[in-house]
């Protein structure tokens, strides 16, 4: 298991993908790093009115994780 340095965000892989599995599909990346896809895509109308996006990548898994938390707080958000 990949642990994150100085314990900044999830200790392994796995705890997010128990928090977010359900809707992405996260992994680590070749060159290094982590990638997310959602498992299932969503409509480009959908994405720029709340800002989201089907892939993300990010260097460490801390990092993953705040950008998925973010990502689902802005899906969770009623529009105005």
């Amino acid at each position: 298991m990949t642990s994150t340095p100085g314990g900044a965000g999830p200790g392994t892989i796995a705890i997010l993908i128990a928090r977010y599995g359900r809707h992405w599909l996260i992994s680590e990346a070749m060159g290094g790093g982590y990638y997310a896809v959602r498992r299932h895509s969503l409509s480009k109308e959908f994405l720029d009115r709340r800002n989201l996006s089907n892939v993300m990548c990010a260097g460490t898994l801390g990092e993953m994780s705040r950008r998925l938390a973010a990502e689902r707080e802005r899906e969770d958000r009623p529009l105005e």
